[in-house]
């Protein structure tokens, strides 16, 4: 009697303040009735109180900091958790380089798409790069391809800069990079990088990269690591990851970062592997999406 009342009442738009201003208060409501009314927590606030917990249990084994940006696949909302929110790109940009020339060169570069993504092979990088055009025409290439994967604010360096700089030294927040990454499984011509960096080696078999042998949920991790000194705030070691995560409920893109105290590659892999260890944990609270058609 008392489920088919509450029913009726929400029906016509009665709340819960309104019943107790007119009259004594009704017993609490039966599960699973209460469950079911009871709106879900909105997955930035779910995660934020996980991670706040987490990343100061972290600090206390890798003194440091830690950032992650998640972006639904098809999707420009980004969820931004921790203290590091953005850093140099370093190899992570690789992926739009070694795009940009595939687009521009098809099957004659992919030898060196192989080296660039799978074993962060600078020279192989360099030679993408290179084979775009001038300096100019190589900049607004990769730029091109970031702006159609709807990250519109990141700056691609290059020697024309003044004072001159290089492109793995551009400054790419989490967000916008994980924004790129949750377009890339849409952009035309990705298949080939994407399934580049579910192989890579086991320099960057960190973070988020074995994330479908740890979580019975993900069935796919597609990632590429950049690591150096520097994020434009301090001198400190830097490392980062792209990531492309497929779940059987849809996909998300990842951009993680950290730097360690340390100043050791070694450490912030490390601590990148336990964010990694802790979104696996959380995975059914983060959002997916799909491509369109």
């Amino acid at each position: 009697m008392i489920v088919a009342v509450v029913l009726a009442l929400v029906v016509v738009g009665v709340t819960p303040s309104a019943l107790a201003s007119a009259g004594p208060a009704l017993p609490p409501l039966p599960e699973p009735l209460r469950t079911w009314l009871t709106p879900p927590e909105p997955p930035q606030k779910a995660l934020a109180k996980s991670f706040e917990p987490f990343q100061k249990s972290l600090a206390k084994t890798y003194p440091g900091t830690v950032g992650i940006a998640i972006v639904p696949v098809g999707s420009d909302s980004a969820i931004t958790l921790g203290k590091v929110s953005t850093g140099r790109a370093w190899s992570t940009l690789k992926v739009p380089v070694s795009l940009a020339a595939e687009r521009r060169l098809g099957s004659a570069v992919v030898s060196r798409e192989v080296k660039a993504i799978t074993f962060s092979d600078n020279d192989a990088a360099e030679d993408l790069w290179a084979a775009l055009g001038t300096t100019r025409q190589s900049v607004d290439a990769v730029a091109a391809v970031l702006r159609e994967g709807h990250d519109v604010r990141t700056h691609v360096s290059s020697e024309l800069d003044t004072p001159s700089s290089f492109p793995g030294y551009s400054m790419w927040s989490l967000a916008d990079q994980a924004r790129f990454g949750a377009h890339l499984p849409c952009m035309p011509g990705s298949t080939r990088v994407l399934d580049l960096m579910g192989s890579v080696g086991p320099s960057q078999r960190w973070g988020v990269a074995d994330l479908a042998r740890t979580s019975r949920t993900v069935t796919g991790s597609a990632v590429k690591g950049g690591w150096g000194p520097g994020t434009g705030l301090s001198s400190a070691f830097f490392v980062r990851q792209i990531g492309v995560i497929t779940t059987g409920r849809g996909q998300f893109a990842v951009s993680l970062a950290a730097v360690p105290k340390s100043n050791s590659f070694s450490d912030g892999a490390a601590m990148l592997t336990r964010v990694g260890d802790w979104l696996g944990r959380n995975i059914t609270k983060v959002p997916v999406g799909r491509c369109s058609l």
